[in-house]
């Protein structure tokens, strides 16, 4: 059976279903997850799923914030001219998401909103210009002596290795941990050197 028009019952019932999840899709979503400050609305589940996605995966990144600066303060010889304070490196975070999901995953747009969201938060800021070039020097440095590079990390986990990746040490950002231990409170919880920072959720 068609209508005047050619379409069937079935092509006209498909479409309504289609054009409904349609506006269902665009409706306003709120990520869920740790953090005591609000989320950000977003115009699709999808942002919202690849948000909290990307927020956790950070969030174990800021984990190590404290560990990752050491590896950089500890090189020998000194090659950066300045005190790395604690960082977090975003496009570290979204890499390691890509391998896991075979690059079906969130991408470094999504991983935006929530850098964004929490540089608005006052948690995370953006290094320098002149750091961001110091960090990248030293990559290169050490990518020129990569044998000396091997031996100076070879205690280290392997992770922190990824640190010298151009692209991942070029998307630096500090965090603040005060600010951060405020919006999330249970990082004192999780083993690492927020476990001895004071804060809210911190152990008396």
């Amino acid at each position: 059976m068609t209508d005047r028009g050619g379409a069937s019952l079935l092509q006209r019932l498909v479409k309504a279903v289609i054009n409904r999840s349609s506006v269902a899709e665009v409706v306003k979503t709120i990520p869920t997850g740790p953090a005591t400050i609000p989320y950000p609305h977003l115009d699709t589940r999808a942002q919202a799923l690849g948000f909290a996605l990307c927020e956790k995966r950070l969030l174990a990144e800021i984990e190590h914030a404290l560990d990752t600066a050491r590896a950089l303060n500890d090189l020998k010889p000194r090659v950066l001219r300045f005190v790395v304070p604690w960082i977090v490196l975003p496009t570290r975070a979204t890499n390691g998401i890509a391998e896991d999901t075979e690059g079906q995953g969130p991408h470094r747009g999504d991983m935006q909103v929530v850098v964004e969201w929490l540089v608005a938060a006052g948690a995370l800021r953006p290094l320098t210009e002149f750091e961001r070039d110091e960090l990248v020097r030293a990559e290169e440095t050490h990518r020129m002596a990569q044998d000396s590079w091997k031996t100076l990390f070879e205690w280290k986990p392997a992770e922190y290795l990824e640190v010298f990746d151009r692209g991942v040490t070029r998307d630096a950002w500090e965090v603040l941990p005060a600010v951060m231990l405020e919006v999330y409170p249970t990082l004192v919880s999780s083993g690492t050197a927020w476990s001895t920072l004071k804060g809210p959720g911190a152990h008396p």
